[in-house]
């Protein structure tokens, strides 16, 4: 454990994690839509300019599309467990950098200090699903780092840094962060450069690490990027993905737009339940470095010596950044995860300046008291509810929370949390952040047994393991329902909320020589829409999950209209 901290924690959390890579179903909305571009583009050849649906799909950049590419011609299927690995590898690879630099201290305290980046809310979830925002998060920690190392080594004189590789090394983390997920990419590391640097009244410092030598190898890269684009997919996929996606998700986004306040909000549970602690730091921080500043000011005032460097470095990163994705149309709380590391390792920086103080017990315990006693609560609610009344009418679509590992992982989360803070006012931080971690990833652990009876509602592997393959496929009320093409292998006809024109197109003229179709809606619908609850009346049905599975047999809809004409 002394000589390999990390490594201890990172198998701890791979253990752990392992059964949710192994048994969860893809979600509609994201995951099965990238594996879906991928199909379209082995099917095609494209390898920079993407379809879906055989329309242009230039809203990501090709790194990450292109490793789901590559494990699904080497497995020859989509594997949920190889595909998790590249989320969960790049968080592993970002807390140890993050280690690295900052270097916390014992073998305890790097631990604890590992497992709150690793457990932080939104950390642990980009850890597992599948999207590129962990892959852009260790991009852009390593352009920071490799910027950092350049930097110290100027400031001290020491000329330890191997400076070349370095200089090389900054652009092509910064172009491999703008490869993997977009504009942010390339806009993060420059802009938390050039306010530090101004901050710290070397301006004119500013060539030194994003000078020519920089931007011409960002260039370059972009050149040969782009020169791929326009042969794959012509002039107007490329002004598609220069202009139409960036400036339209930066100046007046067509997706996920939001209000200018609205990570004020979603910091708050993005790095839960760590969310006081963190923030309050970065307070600390602010107030610290603004006083060392004008130190006239607040003679006397000061809780120790002035913030180093590297903590200033911190605290620009996390503002400039917060800042600018503000400033930006779209928004989405996943866009905040490259600030978190830096946000847990600002609180390092702050804690070898003032020590552990006694707002940080009440901002960490307050929450750490409000889980555990919401996990108890749960967990009674699941033992003691009967078969009826409103509590049981709640639970009852989910049969699955009434098993007996879901009330483990209540009962692992609520004690761990209970042991966490004891240990916190005990004055063991260290052993509180650790009891914290492991008392999360235990409950996420034994809570994931349940998962194949829970995909029902997560995705659409259950679903479509239920129709054959000679059945045609409908859709009525559900959102993107394209991707099921990934499991059946045959597009979806998708009316969307119209009856009416599904009536017309799939039933009322439907003959024998048409095949079998199956109507996928959901069951809620059966009740508030009366057509649809009149069409499916004397029909095979069956449910998975919220959804309804509707048998539209030829003959039935022969009898129905010669019954309509009687």
């Amino acid at each position: 454990m002394r000589k390999h901290p990390l490594l201890l924690t990172f198998i701890f959390t791979a253990l752990c994690l392992l059964p949710v890579m192994l048994l969860r179903d893809f979600t509609p909305d994201n995951e099965l839509r990238y594996l879906q571009i991928a199909d379209e583009a082995i099917e095609n050849g494209n390898v920079f300019a993407f379809t879906l649906q055989g329309e242009a799909y230039a809203d990501k950049p090709p790194l990450y599309l292109w490793l789901v590419i590559l494990s699904r011609l080497l497995l020859g299927k989509h594997s949920m467990l190889i595909l998790s690995l590249f989320s969960l590898i790049p968080a592993f690879i970002t807390i140890h950098v993050m280690d690295k630099w900052v270097k916390p201290g014992g073998a305890v305290d790097r631990i604890s200090v590992a497992f709150m980046m690793m457990t932080c809310a939104l950390f642990l979830g980009a850890s597992v699903f599948l999207r590129m925002d962990m892959l852009m998060t260790m991009f852009i920690v390593l352009a920071l780092y490799s910027f950092w190392k350049l930097y110290e080594d100027h400031s001290s004189g020491s000329g330890t840094v191997n400076r070349k590789l370095h200089e090389i090394l900054l652009p092509v983390w910064i172009f491999l962060a703008l490869f993997t997920k977009g504009p942010v990419g390339i806009l993060m590391p420059p802009l938390a450069i050039i306010c530090f640097l101004l901050l710290k009244k070397k301006g004119s410092e500013i060539g030194r690490y994003l000078g020519w030598k920089t931007w011409g190898i960002i260039a370059a890269l972009c050149v040969v990027w782009f020169t791929g684009v326009y042969l794959d997919g012509g002039k107007d996929y490329l002004n598609n993905l220069l202009f139409h996606q960036t400036m339209g998700r930066a100046v007046n986004s067509f997706h996920h737009k939001a209000p200018f306040w609205y990570y004020f909000t979603a910091i708050w549970y993005i790095v839960a339940p760590y969310m006081f602690l963190l923030v309050g730091a970065i307070v600390i921080s602010l107030i610290d470095s603004i006083r060392s500043c004008h130190p006239e000011r607040s003679e006397g005032s000061c809780r120790s010596e002035g913030p180093n460097d590297k903590e200033v470095f911190f605290l620009v990163t996390i503002v400039s950044t917060f800042v600018m994705l503000s400033i930006f149309s779209g928004k989405l709380a996943i866009y905040l995860a490259p600030i978190m590391p830096f946000m847990v390792m600002l609180l390092v920086e702050v804690l070898r300046r003032t020590g552990w103080q006694k707002w940080m017990t009440w901002t960490l315990a307050v929450p750490l008291i409000l889980i555990a006693a919401i996990g108890v609560a749960a967990l009674g609610v699941l033992l003691f509810t009967g078969p009826e009344g409103r509590l049981a009418d709640l639970i009852s679509p989910y049969p699955f929370l009434r098993s007996g590992m879901v009330k483990f992982a209540l009962f692992m989360l609520s004690l761990g949390f209970i042991l966490a803070t004891y240990s916190l006012f005990k004055g063991r931080p260290a052993i509180c952040l650790i009891f914290t971690g492991a008392s999360m990833l235990l409950s996420v652990y034994a809570a994931s047994s349940v998962l194949p009876q829970a995909n029902d509602w997560i995705g659409w592997g259950n679903l479509c393991k239920t129709i054959s393959p000679e059945e045609e496929v409908a859709t009525l009320y559900l959102r993107r329902p394209y991707p099921m093409k990934v499991y059946l292998g045959r597009e979806v006809s998708d009316y969307q909320r119209d009856f009416e024109e599904f009536y017309k197109a799939e039933a009322e003229d439907r003959k024998p020589s048409d095949g079998p179709l199956v109507l996928v809606t959901q069951s809620k619908r059966l009740t508030r829409d009366e057509a649809l609850g009149d069409f499916v009346k004397g029909k095979s049905l069956w449910y998975v999950g919220p959804y309804c599975l509707v048998q539209v047999d030829p003959e039935d809809e022969e009898k129905n209209t010669l019954s309509n004409e009687l």
